[in-house]
C-alpha cells in the first residue's frame, strides 16, 4: 500500500472531504461536473469496459447520473479524479456505492484514456479502499473487471482485491452481456495486508 495517502476524514455522501494522494486530488462529485463528465467519458474505449455507461454519452446522461447519485445510500461515496498539478481538470471518477440487498459496497472507476498506464488509477483505488475501510465503516468491497480489460484487473490486485471467479455483466455501451471476473476485499483482509506491509 502507498504510504502517501494523506489525511482521510469521515465520508459524507454529498459533501465528502477531499482525499489527497501523491499525484491526485479526489474531490466530491457536484452538479457543476456534468459538462466535464459528459465530455470526458464520451469515448467508446472507456465505456465499452463499464456496465452502466451508454455510448454515445450526452449531457443528459450526465445529469441523469448525478440525479441517481444523489439518491444513493449515505454509505456510498463518489469522487472526481484530478491531477494535483491541474486541479480544475476532471480526469475521471471513482466510487464505492452501497448495495443494500447484498450488504456490501461496489468499487467502480473510469479515467480518461490519455492517463492510462501511469499508475494513477492504482493510486486512486488504494486511496478509496483505505477510505472505505478506515473511515466509512465498510466491511466488504466487491468489484469486477471486464475480461478484455486485464489492466483493470491489475489495478484491483494492486489495491488488495482477490479473485472470486467468473461472471457476466450487461454492458450498456455494447448492448450485450460481457464476461467479467469478480473480485472482493474484506476489512479483515485489508487490515492483514496493511500489517504485512
Amino acid at each position: 500500500m502507498n504510504g502517501k495517502m494523506g489525511h482521510h476524514l469521515p465520508v459524507f455522501r454529498l459533501g465528502a472531504p477531499m482525499i489527497e494522494t501523491e499525484r491526485l486530488l479526489l474531490k466530491p462529485l457536484v452538479d457543476a461536473d456534468a459538462d466535464s463528465i459528459a465530455t470526458k467519458i464520451n469515448n467508446y474505449e472507456i465505456s465499452k469496459n463499464l456496465a452502466r455507461v451508454p455510448f454515445p454519452y450526452t449531457r443528459d446522461d450526465a445529469d441523469e447520473f448525478l440525479q441517481w447519485y444523489k439518491g444513493l445510500d449515505g454509505r456510498s461515496c463518489f469522487m472526481t479524479l484530478r491531477l494535483r498539478s491541474v486541479p480544475d481538470d476532471l480526469i475521471g471518477v471513482i466510487s464505492y456505492d452501497w448495495v443494500d440487498e447484498k450488504q456490501y459496497s461496489e468499487l467502480g472507476y473510469w479515467m480518461v484514456q490519455e492517463h492510462w498506464g501511469k499508475g494513477l488509477m492504482t493510486e486512486a483505488a488504494r486511496a478509496m479502499v483505505d477510505h472505505a475501510f478506515a473511515n466509512a465503516g465498510i466491511e466488504t468491497l466487491s468489484t469486477c473487471y471486464f475480461d478484455e480489460n486485464p489492466a483493470s484487473g491489475r489495478v484491483l490486485r494492486k489495491a488488495g482485491f482477490e479473485t472470486e471467479g467468473p461472471c457476466a455483466h450487461f454492458s450498456r455501451a455494447r448492448n450485450c452481456e460481457v464476461p467479467v471476473t469478480t473480485m472482493r476485499l474484506t476489512r479483515a483482509q485489508w487490515l492483514n495486508k496493511k500489517a504485512a506491509s
